[in-house]
């Protein structure tokens, strides 16, 4: 009689088991996927480095054109001005 409540519990640990490891380590699981994210929304790529910096090229030549333009004192130095950065409509 001694023999069917120890197989009895033997049984429902074993059986358990996966259950009780699933529960410990899914809270692991959730900080490491929040460190992943957390990891990927600071890192950047290179080619994201070089579109920023391709942006920020961009934004400081159209402000030497418009700073070009406000400077100029007639047609033709506006227009040398636009002639000058053409490339950057």
């Amino acid at each position: 009689m001694r023999i069917s409540p120890i197989l009895t519990a033997a049984l429902v640990a074993l059986l358990l088991s996966g259950c009780v490891s699933k529960i410990v380590t899914a809270p692991f699981r959730a900080a490491g996927t929040v460190v992943e994210t957390a990891v990927d929304a600071t890192t950047q790529t290179q080619s994201e480095r070089e579109e920023d910096l391709g942006r920020k090229a961009l934004a400081d030549r159209k402000k030497q054109r418009d700073l070009c333009l406000d400077e100029a004192r007639n047609k033709q130095e506006r227009r040398n001005c636009k002639d000058a950065y053409k490339d950057d409509d």
